[in-house]
């Protein structure tokens, strides 16, 4: 049960931390040379790409524990 929690709030701190970097830089319109810019763009200018990767990951193995801790038998 402890995993099933621990993975839950991984997955939950990385899924919303990273839904606040791409929400901030869906926010910001930057148009150059007449083409508006995507946001994985915009986020490898500011050297934020490792950083939602990281968060990505983050989330991955959250919901990875919480799944193994669902799935363990108990003795």
């Amino acid at each position: 049960m402890k995993k099933v929690i621990l993975g839950s709030v991984m997955f939950f701190a990385g899924l919303l931390s990273g839904v606040v970097i791409l929400a901030e830089t869906m926010s910001k319109d930057e148009i150059v040379n007449g083409q508006q810019l995507s946001s994985f763009r915009i986020m490898s200018q500011y050297g934020l790409m490792p950083v939602f990767c990281i968060l990505v990951g983050i989330a991955v193995l959250g919901i990875g524990i919480a799944i193994w801790g669902a799935l363990e038998k108990k003795e």
